[in-house]
């Protein structure tokens, strides 16, 4: 690096500790109860448990942030000498980005929508005297080579919201690395990402832990990418660490039956069971030619596609390859493109605004960022009576008792209800997401990495309730995953989109197992590697 501010000492030898951490809420629940950590420099930590567990909360108390209506009743959190508890705001923000850096959950709402990439990042830079403008410039580009992002002006003048979900998430990603940091924490940081790029993103982890000895907390569901790319793994369940132990010595005998538990929940990712096809009828779905543009750029060429009545098609290819885009014409949220999208043989208008109500309550759509997509200011019980209403035409007794039955479809205590989604984990707002779906009673469902936030056991529970749905109400999906070994899980046809344009599609398992296409193969090749151990 050119700039000088940005050098680092030579070596990092204190650990990142954790002392008798225990969180409650204002109202005295506790969520972490009693908690010891320390994370050595130079080592990778994994942290998994199912949604809910307090790993974000734990995350986020490493940066000495506690999220509202949640305190630090005792215990320390130390980098170095400083407890990160007793710092001011001013001495907060000098060590955040420059020592310690964090990735969140939901990449969308922590990029700034009305800044370009550029700009952003720059600001960071200069928040902490980078303030050379060439510096900068080669500062993120040298970034996003290595979390493969183009680099060149046009993309860097982009506004978030003309990235792809996987392309923010790499952003925030080359964001926490820009000034090395001693400590980052990754909360789910690979959740948007296909294959190639999360193998590419574990590369830059790995190198940052090894050579320039930062601590790195990995925070995720993939239990079996952490296996692979951590050095120490922690299993969390109901704010208490049931397991610490080396990554490769799990399984291991004696274990907790938690962690046996989790282990057993894991999808194995050489079985390619095909998924049945249910009862598929013509009707349903249909694009002819959709070939979409954002700002007048082609991201998707002459697309052709067809989703039966009753059938769920996988829809695979790298970030930014348009899957989210042609999915979003197909929801009428993106209307710059040409060609056609037909339900039941009619021809939809462009925009969500133009379609009739019977239309938008046949067509759903579950977002990749569930956070972005729920009003902060209405409780879960409101969001989904509302959406009952507003879709459906039914009467408030009727639709606050429909709120309660999709919590139950989607495997969440009624309790929920009262709750605001700044209240709920990641995974919990996921589910909600899907609820509201649901409650319209949709006969199309456009399911964007609904899954990807989501620990193995409740994942499992939703794709059987999903494919229970296709299978008694022959509801159809189209089903955007970067997940390979869930595809043969749900669908029974798959395409793959490259750039824009599809160049292979087919039955799964033919895909899966004997794919013709070089992309498809690399897709293939690259997941494989993500979820095997790799010598460290």
């Amino acid at each position: 690096m050119s700039d000088p501010t940005m050098a680092l000492p030579s070596t990092r030898s204190r650990p990142t500790e954790v002392r008798g951490l225990r969180i409650t809420t204002t109202t005295g629940g506790t969520i972490i109860p009693a908690l010891d950590l320390r994370v050595d420099r130079g080592s990778i930590v994994g942290v998994a448990g199912e949604t809910g567990s307090g790993k974000t909360t734990l995350g986020l108390a490493l940066l000495g942030w506690q999220r509202p209506g949640l305190v630090r009743a005792s215990g320390v959190v130390l980098l170095d000498d400083d407890d990160l508890g007793t710092l001011s705001g001013e001495g907060l923000r000098r060590i955040r980005g420059r020592r310690i850096a964090y990735v969140p959950q939901d990449p969308g709402t922590a990029l700034d929508p009305a800044m370009r990439i550029r700009d952003a990042l720059g600001e960071v830079l200069r928040a902490h005297e980078v303030t050379d403008h060439a510096a900068q410039l080669a500062r993120i580009g040298e970034l996003f080579g290595q979390v493969g992002l183009p680099h060149d002006a046009a993309f860097l003048a982009r506004f978030p919201h003309q990235l792809s979900g996987g392309q923010q998430q790499r952003v925030a990603i080359a964001t926490a690395f820009l000034l090395d940091p001693e400590v980052v924490v990754m909360d789910e940081p690979t959740t948007g990402l296909d294959a190639a790029t999360k193998a590419g993103v574990l590369a830059l982890i790995h190198d940052l832990a090894r050579r320039r000895q930062a601590s790195v907390l990995l925070i995720s569901h993939d239990l079996r990418m952490l296996l692979a790319a951590t050095d120490r793994i922690l299993i969390m369940r109901d704010g208490v660490i049931v397991e610490d132990a080396p990554s490769t010595d799990l399984p291991r005998p004696g274990m907790h039956p938690y962690t046996e538990q989790l282990l057993a929940a894991l999808p194995d990712p050489t079985a390619h069971r095909v998924a049945d096809h249910g009862s598929t009828t013509g009707d349903g779905l249909a694009l002819r030619g959709i070939t979409a543009r954002h700002a007048g750029v082609v991201i998707t060429d002459a697309i052709d596609l067809v989703v039966a009545q009753g059938e769920c098609v996988a829809l695979v290819g790298e970030s930014g390859s348009g899957k989210t885009t042609l999915a979003r014409c197909i929801a009428g949220f993106h209307t710059e493109y040409s060609g056609s999208v037909e339900w039941d043989g009619r021809v939809l208008p462009h925009g969500v605004r133009e379609r009739a109500l019977g239309d938008l309550r046949t067509i759903q759509y579950v977002f990749q960022n569930p956070y972005a997509s729920l009003n902060p200011r209405r409780t879960v019980g409101d969001t989904l009576a509302m959406a009952a209403r507003t879709i459906r035409g039914v009467d408030r007794a009727t639709a606050t008792a429909d709120a309660g039955r999709a919590l139950d479809r989607v495997g969440m205590d009624r309790s929920f209800l009262a709750a605001p989604p700044q209240a709920l984990s990641g995974g919990q707002r996921q589910r909600i997401a899907l609820a509201r779906a649901l409650i319209a009673q949709p006969r199309l469902l456009v399911c964007d990495e609904v899954t990807s936030s989501l620990d193995v056991s409740v994942q499992a529970g939703i794709i059987e309730l999903l494919m229970d749905l296709r299978r008694s109400e022959g509801l159809a999906m189209l089903f955007i995953t970067h997940d390979l070994a869930l595809v043969s899980s749900i669908a029974a046809r798959t395409v793959v989109l490259q750039r824009g344009r599809i160049v292979e599609q087919g039955p799964t398992a033919q895909v899966l197992d004997h794919p013709d296409h070089p992309y498809t193969r690399m897709l293939l090749s690259h997941h494989d590697a993500t979820q095997s151990r790799q010598p460290r």
